[in-house]
């Protein structure tokens, strides 16, 4: 049989030292010390719950944020209600679904970050007078539907720069937070997306504005005699 058929142990090829090493390795204390050190310091505190002396970022800080984050989200959520309940253009059917939609999104938000704060400490924002001091995004009812739309795409490219800041604050010094940001972070962008979509819609092959919702509703608009600042933003 020639060498090149011949498996490794009938050559009696060796395995690599480190390789060797690592396999006789597999039962070692590794991290013993870190990890009795982590026990140690476990058996400490206890009412702090899950902050444990692990945790490298600002407590203090990070509820802070999470507060504001939440009381936006409220914000958020209450704004997206009422413009479901009002929305009643020629357009609202195909609309006022995105809207409940995007509402039950801020609620989960709200939530996610109400259970973050008790466990970092700190108390959630549930009173309406906090959540108007402390909304990060000021709340815009409006009246027609176009000027509900840009008011929630507004809002929504605002909360992505706060998340983004929020985010990288974290860094890996609070891993649970960040990825509670991260998760949120992506659906105000679906969000967005989704108003600027419906307000500006473009030809990809021509890079050109098509026709649109936008167009209808700018139309309507103009034909009552109402200032367009969409339309201004768009040409």
């Amino acid at each position: 049989m020639s060498d090149q058929w011949q498996s490794d142990e009938q050559r009696g090829r060796a395995q690599p030292p480190a390789i060797s090493r690592a396999r006789g390795n597999q039962g070692e204390m590794i991290w013993q010390n870190r990890l009795q050190t982590m026990m140690q310091q476990a058996e400490q505190n206890l009412p702090d719950g899950a902050l444990t002396a692990g945790y490298k970022a600002d407590p203090q800080e990070i509820v802070a944020l999470l507060v504001r984050a939440q009381a936006g989200e409220w914000a958020s959520f209450l704004q997206y209600w009422h413009h479901y309940f009002m929305a009643s253009d020629i357009h609202s059917a195909e609309v006022k679904d995105l809207f409940k939609e995007h509402a039950e999104d801020e609620y989960e938000h709200a939530r996610m970050f109400g259970e973050r704060i008790q466990e970092l400490g700190g108390v959630p924002c549930d009173k309406p007078e906090d959540i108007a001091r402390l909304s990060p995004v000021p709340t815009e009812y409006n009246h027609d539907l176009r000027s509900m739309i840009e008011a929630d795409l507004i809002g929504e490219r605002q909360t992505i720069d706060f998340y983004d800041e929020i985010i990288r604050t974290c860094g890996f010094d609070d891993n649970v937070t960040r990825r509670l940001f991260e998760h949120a972070l992506e659906e105000e962008a679906k969000h967005a997306d989704d108003w600027a979509t419906l307000l500006f819609a473009y030809d990809a092959s021509t890079g050109k504005q098509i026709e649109s919702m936008h167009d209808e509703l700018v139309s309507m608009i103009q034909a009552r005699g109402q200032p367009s600042k969409m339309a201004r933003r768009a040409s």
